[in-house]
């Protein structure tokens, strides 16, 4: 069976690439290939780091929705155009409140290329703000530049347009929709159902992937925004929340002393130094290798 999960990046769909992986392949064997970014004429899937997979009749393909700049991953006729043959085709939804607070955080891995100064304006204002909570809101983390603010408000409000009407073609097109909500809750009848097979809980996220996930959760917005931030961001969100049968008049906030850092501060500074953490590894095993290699050479 050939299935394609498809998403915005932080919706769920490594988690969901996790479950499905170890179900398709309990009873044979499962050609994976996670994030690729093109298909040549022959349905080989490619990878931009040159890695790439053969077309298999048992194959999973982990593929992620384009943002507005179309640096992340397939546009919408393109992803519909290729995978359109394909047994089984998910496409996961989240609340746009709490995928873009995750999103926001996870910018900051070194695989990015963020910004350094960018990168300590936000570290030290979201430590500020995991202090003293209502002091900071969070749309400031992102500018404080009005004229800034009022553009991309304007273009990620656009965004959301443009993807609540493709969500809605993929229903026309037999695509199953999830939220994500329902993937952590467990809510899996519909998924199971349309899928063929049954999902295991005890299967979650891979270690590999374990830098990704930040809290396996929802509603994380109720703590991290403001009575600012839901002016600011209730236009801009609320569309998309009707739309997609979301409660758009929920907006309700949880006051709370503090912010858990696991959330914001540490995980960025995890993920933007993830890379640093790596590279003086293997010089070291590089040096050593030479070191036995010469050894070895001189005895």
């Amino acid at each position: 069976m050939r299935t394609v999960i498809y998403g915005l990046p932080k919706s769920g769909t490594t988690y969901l690439f996790s479950l499905l992986a170890e179900a398709m392949g309990r009873n044979e064997n499962l050609v994976e290939s996670f994030e690729p970014r093109s298909k040549d004429e022959n349905n080989r899937l490619h990878r931009s780091d040159g890695k790439f997979w053969d077309q298999s009749n048992n194959m999973l393909v982990k593929i992620l929705y384009a943002d507005a700049n179309k640096k992340s991953g397939w546009e919408g006729d393109k992803a519909l155009t290729a995978f359109n043959y394909y047994d089984k085709k998910i496409f996961l939804v989240r609340d746009p409140r709490d995928r873009w607070i995750s999103a926001f955080f996870y910018r900051w891995f070194h695989r990015h290329n963020p910004n350094r100064q960018d990168y300590k304006r936000a570290y030290e204002l979201t430590k500020s703000k995991e202090s003293d909570p209502r002091s900071v809101p969070f749309h400031t983390l992102l500018s404080t530049d009005s004229n800034f603010l009022k553009s991309w408000s304007n273009d990620y409000r656009q965004n959301l347009k443009t993807l609540s009407d493709f969500i809605n073609v993929l229903r026309e097109k037999g695509w199953f929709i999830i939220r994500y909500e329902d993937l952590v809750d467990k809510k899996w009848i519909g998924l199971e159902n349309y899928l063929g097979f049954s999902l295991e809980s005890k299967h979650g996220i891979r270690p590999s992937f374990m830098h990704v996930s930040r809290t396996k959760t929802y509603g994380n917005w109720r703590r991290w925004f403001t009575t600012e931030d839901v002016n600011f961001f209730s236009p801009i969100f609320n569309d998309f929340l009707l739309e997609q049968e979301y409660n758009s008049q929920d907006w309700d906030l949880e006051i709370t002393n503090s912010l858990p850092s696991a959330e914001g501060s540490d995980y960025m500074k995890r993920l933007y130094n993830h890379g640093l953490n790596i590279q003086p590894t293997s010089i070291l095993k590089k040096i050593k290798k030479f070191i036995i290699k010469y050894s070895r050479h001189e005895g």
